[in-house]
């Protein structure tokens, strides 16, 4: 493989989807703006645009190429921008060959490349035979750095397999579940949103519109209002529960001596391997609705394997109940401790937590009351606020084992995070001139993964000990003591909290 290759022509098709769904909304945009044009007709748009992204698809798969000498792999690309990407084979991390739709109607595969400095969103080639991806994975396998040999077999895997240890499963009720309380459910609100304000004129004028209007048992604008209401959440949820069924049905989670790999999709099939020592934290969410049904998701963070939008969360299990996690995490990551003794917020932090989420949503709330003689139930928000400030005031905790922190809070989701002391890239603590005055301060850690990197934080911590805290985190103090003496004893707390798994 001396040469320059090209892609199989499906990249092209491959390529030009990728395009439509990465400009889903603008497309759209465009076509609704078409059809009510009457000087250019809508079919126009329609071919006009699909004709565009096929070139662009043809033209990105021409300047494609790529090859492997010496151990390292070259690729072309670029269209108007000629890109050159060298990967050598002693910095690949993980070499995953997956298939989407297209690529198995063809009977052909997508080749992910991750190295420590990179995502596989420059290092992918989209459409290749299974004899090709196997041929490249043999090859850029067959030795890693500091001249450790790996002998391979003729499908490219190592002689020596890294054997299968246990494999989880999420079973179809907690599949149901996860579809059913999606948290993508406002994201496809939003997006039907965005759609209904530019084809509403249409509707509005169409002999559709009016029977549907007629059907209604009172023509009222309450009647209207609430319908229309009623079937955007329908439609909503009814994508957000699909679009979540679809991705993360057949899952599976095999654990192995060095790696962790994840396996999900029913009709696009996604692998994604986790070695270890790739690690950086953990986090488990809890979401509106799946908290007080007693389930969350756990995500993990790793360094130097980004998703497609050049993250490093991957979702280590998509739907768990509560008395299972630590359970899970206890086979998954068993040297990271799971239970700490850690510090609350000072009761006098509670108002700037009530403050915060209250303020904002009260004055907006008073104005439309006022301006236009809204109904008193307007007022329920404001109370929604008030309560929101105060679980995010009782979630907050910070908490330390020997080797880790356990950073606890709430924007939407509850977020329990474990994150390893040397994992931490840096510490900030930062006061406002409110907090300097209340003696507080907010307390961020910030983690490698993917290209972007994460953040936890808590916020409104005593200042003394959140810089004991910092201290800690550099190897410069006995924290458990320290604290101790500054900390009152109704202030401590054993984290996670989550319920125990019946024995």
């Amino acid at each position: 493989m001396y040469e320059f290759q090209r892609q199989h022509p499906v990249a092209a098709i491959s390529r030009a989807f990728g395009l439509i769904r990465g400009n889903l909304i603008t497309i759209l945009v465009f076509l609704f703006v078409g059809a009510r044009s009457e000087s250019f007709p809508f079919l126009w748009w329609i071919a006009g645009g699909f004709a565009l992204l096929l070139i662009l698809g043809v033209a990105n798969w021409w300047r494609f190429l790529y090859k492997i000498e010496d151990g390292e792999l070259h690729i072309k690309s670029g269209i108007f921008v000629r890109k050159n990407l060298y990967l050598t084979k002693d910095r690949i991390q993980v070499i995953d060959i997956t298939s989407g739709v297209i690529q198995r109607l063809f009977g052909l595969v997508k080749l992910d490349i991750q190295t420590a400095g990179s995502s596989s969103r420059e290092a992918a080639i989209e459409a290749v035979t299974i004899e090709k991806a196997k041929e490249i994975n043999r090859i850029l396998r067959s030795q890693k750095g500091d001249g450790e040999q790996i002998n391979v077999d003729e499908n490219g895997e190592p002689a020596v397999k890294d054997e299968i240890k246990k494999i989880f499963n999420l079973p179809g009720k907690e599949l149901l579940i996860a579809a059913s309380t999606s948290g993508s459910f406002g994201i496809a609100l939003s997006i039907l949103a965005t759609l209904f304000s530019q084809i509403e004129p249409i509707i509005s004028e169409s002999e559709l519109f009016e029977y549907l209007f007629g059907m209604l048992p009172s023509q009222t604008d309450t009647i209207l209002i609430i319908s229309v209401i009623v079937i955007f959440v329908v439609v909503a949820w009814l994508i957000s529960f699909f679009s979540t069924l679809f991705t993360y049905g057949d899952f599976h989670l095999e654990l192995k001596e060095k790696e962790i790999v994840i396996s999900r999709g029913i009709f696009e099939k996604k692998r994604i391997t986790v070695p270890y020592n790739r690690i950086q934290a953990i986090h488990v969410a809890e979401g509106l609705i799946r908290q007080p049904l007693g389930y969350a998701s756990i995500h993990l963070e790793s360094a130097g394997y980004g998703d497609d939008k050049g993250t490093g969360s991957i979702v280590l299990f998509p739907l768990i109940r509560q008395d299972q996690i630590l359970p899970l995490l206890d086979e998954v990551l068993p040297d990271y401790q799971k239970h700490h003794e850690g510090i609350k917020p000072p009761a006098r932090a509670l108002r700037r937590y009530l403050l915060r989420s209250a303020f904002l949503i009260t004055a907006i709330t008073a104005a439309l009351y006022y301006a236009f003689d809204l109904n008193n139930w307007i007022w329920i928000l404001p109370l929604l606020s008030i309560f929101w400030g105060w679980l995010k005031y009782k979630d907050a905790a910070v908490a330390w084992g020997e080797d880790i922190f356990l950073f606890r809070s709430r924007a939407l989701s509850k977020t329990t995070a474990y994150i390893r002391k040397n994992r931490v890239q840096d510490i900030t603590i930062s006061q406002s001139w409110i907090q300097r005055y209340r003696n507080l301060c907010s307390v961020q850690v910030h983690v490698a993964s993917g290209d972007q990197g994460k953040s936890f934080a808590v916020r409104d911590l005593e200042y003394d000990e959140a810089f004991i805290l910092m201290r800690e985190i550099k190897g410069k103090t006995e924290l458990t003591q320290e604290f101790s003496d500054l900390t009152e004893p109704e202030r401590w707390i054993s984290l996670p909290g989550w319920p125990q798994a019946a024995n």
